[in-house]
């Protein structure tokens, strides 16, 4: 999940060119996505998933624009700063790999997870282009290139989309460093920094792991010299992983506040000490106490297990005896 995120969690309906077809979807963002449909059948309720999109990239899927259709979208692992989300309100069961499911409407008993999917309009069915807060519009692609090399550590301070000297030296950087060139092969070139990026932050950051039997709700506060961040909740399916920071951590700067969501009342992650500031909600705060006068609670977080020094990067796994219980 994304709190207060800078992206807009935004369908639009405005065009990148070409022609429209039935049930296209055009990634008008700077991020890779993976992109999920649903809609109503005879039988219930369909999904599919994942389409890469790649950005300014479209393709179609899912039905015909006659259908009413519900649309999800999330960026791949590839960027620091954890996943963004382009969502709406209807919980549809959905898998971590490829899937197609037809009218399945107990997701935790097949061991599925759940996203939030968006309701698409009538214009939307035929075309929907999924947006950040900043419209790139044509420069997509550009936009995307330089987000990706970012994401693998070169000198990009600004997403902008408009190619200049700074990104021609630092795809040059890029390609001495493999020791490949691509000259006008700009989809090569993007499939191979962002494979690039994926292999390089998957090692990096905060992964919480439930083997539990029930869901899980976490909130990460990290705090680096006079500095404090908390944000929260992600939700953690049973048997499933979620990266809380993607970037590299320090020893002692991360800490978590999880609770196990089960049916007889939420149980509190044990080891707790470090107070923080959080909210029912999704929320960030930058209070670590004075929790009430700012509209928070507190509450004791977990400190993270120090990193790998090489990665900065650890993971931490959590079942039910690392809970204690509390009133429902």
């Amino acid at each position: 999940m994304i709190a207060r995120t800078l992206l807009a969690a935004v369908l639009g309906a405005a065009a990148l060119g070409g022609p429209a077809f039935a049930g296209e979807v055009c990634n008008g963002t700077s991020f890779m996505l993976d992109v999920a449909k649903a809609w109503p059948t005879e039988t219930g309720l369909t999904a599919e998933g994942w389409t890469r999109l790649a950005p300014g990239a479209c393709a179609d899927v899912g039905p015909g624009a006659d259908t009413d259709q519900f649309l999800y979208a999330r960026s791949t692992g590839a960027y620091p700063g954890g996943v963004r989300e382009w969502r709406g309100a209807l919980e549809v069961c959905v898998d971590e790999v490829d899937f197609s499911f037809d009218g399945i409407a107990n997701c935790a008993a097949l061991g599925l997870q759940t996203r939030q999917f968006r309701r698409l309009n009538a214009a939307e069915r035929t075309r929907a282009v999924l947006v950040e807060l900043e419209d790139f519009g044509e420069r997509a692609e550009e936009a995307g290139l330089q987000r990706l090399l970012q994401a693998n550590g070169y000198d990009m301070p600004i997403i902008d989309g408009f190619a200049g000297r700074r990104t021609r030296r630092q795809i040059a950087a890029f390609e001495a460093e493999i020791g490949r060139t691509f000259g006008d092969d700009r989809t090569g070139l993007i499939n191979a920094l962002h494979a690039r990026a994926l292999e390089r932050n998957a090692r990096t950051g905060l992964r919480v792991c439930n083997d539990a039997e029930a869901p899980m709700a976490a909130a990460l506060a990290r705090v680096r010299g006079s500095e404090t961040q908390v944000r929260g909740w992600w939700r953690i399916e049973p048997g499933a992983c979620m990266r809380l920071a993607s970037d590299r951590l320090m020893a002692g700067e991360a800490h978590v506040h999880v609770r196990l969501l089960t049916d007889q009342g939420e149980r509190h992650l044990t080891g707790a000490e470090a107070p923080f500031c959080i909210a029912p909600g999704r929320f960030v705060s930058d209070n670590a106490s004075g929790c009430e006068r700012h509209g928070f609670t507190l509450a004791r977080f977990r400190a993270a297990p120090a990193p790998d020094p090489a990665t900065g990067g650890v993971t931490l796994r959590l079942a039910a005896p690392d809970f204690e219980e509390i009133d429902a």
